[in-house]
């Protein structure tokens, strides 16, 4: 197989904003309006839109960053042109952890749902495991692993073959969910408000909502598109367009969904609150209020998007973890031949890698996979933290870098996106945190392992640019376990524990920034990227 050491830049705009589009919408659609109302009634409809904003703030940062440096597995490799190797390969290895998760997930839900049906009930055990959820017996293990095996196959066929399939399950993916909110729509009815009011939990319901409801981690997806960045076609303009557009697609399509949800619940099901309202069972509660009102068929295609959902966000998945794969090789963590793009622009050996590790966390975790999602959620917001560090530090670094698309308030907006993340990884709660101390110490094991090896790699990792990552996660780990979230000790007051959250991560970002490198050595790892020029001089 002959290999080289660079992408194809053929993704379009389109293309790149739906695969970050694909990365929201998967089966988590059809559960997030009932998360949500839970928490806040009727005004859950506000939490989407605020969510929105929260994380559009970070997509703008991350998209300055990219269409400057657009490079493959950009989540792990941007920080390295900031605060060099060792802060790279330390948020690369955490956001590899949470990716290489994500397939193994969603092909995990597809296989869940899929056996709601008689035909494939052979795909898990009869007997519940002592967790309450059913694990895949033998022969689900094996359809599992043809599924990862299908979306590494898939994706081998190179980027372009990737984001027409990509597109194409998106216009689904997202066209199911309009039609059930239109004819959710077409039964609104505001009884239910009537009964309880709009807003019975108050604000602090809507942030109930955005934070234990699940509405703001369902946007996390977005960041797939700035994995594919390095591939991207007119980076300036496709990389911007499908970090903010692709959130507010996802902000518009949730927003419905949730108004047709509040509309067409009957005020009958709300005898314990909303927080008591469980409608749908295993088909999920769209499907649910919509078998209630007599749309059978509907109620059916539900079902259906449930396969097709997580069928599409596991081939973005592996994309994207593939070229994050390539990004911690390139850092020096995994062995660089990991790194090399085969002819058709395709990271084929960090996706085979990435392949032999879902597979082994298909069979270990088959009986509590949802223990994954803890990995999953919590990794990859804490990698994100470096973006509004980077984007600082890299303007006072290579002020003359031609930057195509360029903040205006950057130094206000980035603060806000460093406060954002920071409150998103206190939201993830003390139990996700203190597990994810077992990966981040097998990474520590890993590098000293690669050191041992080769003595030389040491002297390149900047050390004094890393230090500040220490205090940043100890000290989230201590607010978590001081929060009410995940297993916290509930000893910070609501409202008081996101005001000290706050404070924490600008007094950090501050110390992050002035640990970034010398300007020369930035300014010459950054020139290593050509500036991107389309054809013709445009």
């Amino acid at each position: 197989m002959d290999e080289t050491t660079a992408p194809h830049r053929s993704v379009g705009t389109l293309g790149l904003t739906f695969v970050a589009v694909g990365g929201v919408v998967g089966s988590g659609l059809l559960f997030a309006p009932l998360l949500a109302a839970q928490q806040a009634g009727p005004a859950a409809i506000l939490a989407w839109p605020i969510a929105g904003l929260m994380l559009i703030s970070v997509a703008l940062v991350y998209a300055e960053l990219a269409a400057m440096l657009p490079v493959v597995g950009g989540l792990g490799l941007l920080p390295t042109y900031s605060h060099g190797r060792g802060v790279g390969i330390a948020i690369g290895w955490v956001a590899w952890v949470g990716y290489v998760t994500a397939a193994p997930i969603e092909t995990q839900a597809m296989l869940e749902y899929a056996s709601n049906e008689p035909a494939f009930d052979w795909l898990f055990v009869a007997e519940a495991s002592s967790n309450g959820k059913s694990a895949l017996s033998l022969p689900g293990i094996v359809a599992a692993t043809v599924l990862l095996a299908v979306f590494t196959g898939l994706n081998a066929y190179g980027v372009a073959l990737f984001t027409r399939i990509n597109t194409a399950l998106t216009w689904v993916k997202l066209l199911v969910p309009v039609v059930i909110a239109v004819a959710l729509l077409t039964q609104f009815s505001t009884a239910a408000i009537r009964e309880t009011g709009f807003a019975p939990g108050g604000a602090a319901g809507v942030m109930s909502a955005i934070t234990t409801g699940g509405v703001v981690f369902a946007f996390l997806g977005f960041r797939h598109a700035l994995d594919l960045a390095g591939e991207a076609h007119r980076p300036q303009v496709t990389i911007p367009v499908a970090l903010v557009g692709g959130i507010l697609i996802c902000t518009v399509l949730f927003t419905l969904l949730q108004v047709g949800f509040v509309g067409a619940v009957n005020p009958d099901d709300l005898g314990d609150g909303w927080a008591g309202l469980d409608k749908g069972g295993v088909n999920g509660p769209l499907a649910g209020l919509l078998a209630g009102l007599g749309m059978a068929a509907l109620a059916n295609l539900v079902v259906a998007d449930a396969v097709l959902g997580p069928f599409g966000a596991g081939l973005v998945s592996t994309a994207s973890t593939g070229r994050l794969a390539v990004a911690v090789a390139q850092n020096g963590l995994f062995p660089r031949a990991v790194s090399a793009f085969t002819r058709r622009g395709v990271p084929m050996r960090a996706m085979t890698l990435n392949l032999v590790v879902g597979v082994v966390l298909l069979v270990v975790f088959r009986d509590g996979w949802s223990e994954l999602l803890s990995y999953n959620s919590g990794a990859i917001v804490l990698s994100m933290c470096l973006g509004p560090v980077s984007v600082l530090a890299l303007r006072r670094q290579v002020p003359d870098r031609r930057r195509p698309f360029r903040l205006h308030v950057v130094s206000v907006l980035a603060r806000i996106a460093f406060v954002v993340i920071s409150l998103i990884i206190y939201w993830t709660g003390w139990e996700t945190m203190i597990k994810l101390t077992i990966p981040i110490a097998v990474g520590v094991a890993v590098l000293v392992w690669r050191i041992v090896r080769q003595p030389q790699l040491r002297g390149s990792l900047e050390l004094g640019s890393l230090a500040w990552l220490g205090p940043y996660y100890a000290g989230l780990l201590v607010l978590t376990f001081l929060g009410r979230f995940g297993g916290g000790r509930d000893v910070l007051p609501n409202g008081v524990d996101m005001v000290v959250v706050a404070g924490f991560a600008l007094v950090l970002l501050e110390w992050g920034v002035r640990s970034a490198l010398p300007a020369s050595r930035a300014a010459a790892l950054v020139a290593e990227v050509p500036e991107y020029r389309a054809e013709g001089g445009r």
